[in-house]
């Protein structure tokens, strides 16, 4: 089964809460993409102490865009975050941020931007929880896909079979069965699905 993941970027926690209050009840697991304006040229809301006052009923992939992700982990590793997703290219050592993520009971995601072969995970694949391919380049939302980044999927699926492979960026009905087909099994998705007034459906239209 595909895992449909809707995504919020947004720059004030107001913002942060309506899309969740629009998700309760349809979407379990999201992604919050959190920014520093370092990494990537835009802040976003990043004030972790407010994840607990979100909604009850989701559970958080937090998707650090983030220059040294490493000095993040601790802060946003909250009762309701599943999973703590960091860029290979913003810290000096990927394992090392792997580890803090672990320890601190977390599911570990590495992203990699389009320019990024996904060789650059083929040693860490068993430490992992997910690969998450960036589509576009990060930290905007409503940016053009990549087609490229389907053959990165074909490739990396085709290396390793029981790899959790995700895309995030660009992600709608046009491009979402050619991911699937190559062999992705999670997509992430924003502003497709929060331009649509029912999320619902539109999450089953990516799935197909």
């Amino acid at each position: 089964m595909v895992e449909v993941l809707p995504a919020i970027l947004e720059k004030t926690f107001e913002g942060v809460q309506e899309k969740c209050v629009r998700l309760r009840g349809i979407a379990p697991r999201v992604q919050l993409d959190i920014m520093d304006g370092v990494f990537v040229p835009e802040e976003s809301w990043q004030d972790s102490s407010g994840i607990s006052q979100l909604p009850e009923g989701l559970l958080f992939d937090v998707h650090l865009m983030v220059e040294r992700p490493e000095q993040w982990v601790n802060g946003w590793s909250r009762d309701n975050v599943f999973r703590i997703t960091f860029h290979a290219s913003a810290t000096y050592d990927v394992l090392r941020t792997i580890k803090l993520i672990k320890d601190a009971g977390k599911e570990a995601g590495v992203a990699l931007n389009l320019e990024t072969p996904v060789s650059a995970v083929y040693d860490i694949l068993g430490e992992i929880d997910l690969v998450l391919l960036m589509g576009v380049l990060p930290g905007a939302q409503e940016r053009m896909f990549n087609p490229k980044v389907i053959e990165k999927v074909r490739e990396l699926r085709e290396h390793d079979g029981a790899a959790r492979i995700g895309v995030d960026g660009g992600v709608s009905p046009l491009v979402a069965p050619k991911l699937i087909e190559a062999g992705a099994n999670v997509l992430v998705s924003g502003s497709y699905l929060f331009g649509e007034e029912d999320i619902a459906k539109a999450m089953a239209s990516l799935r197909g």
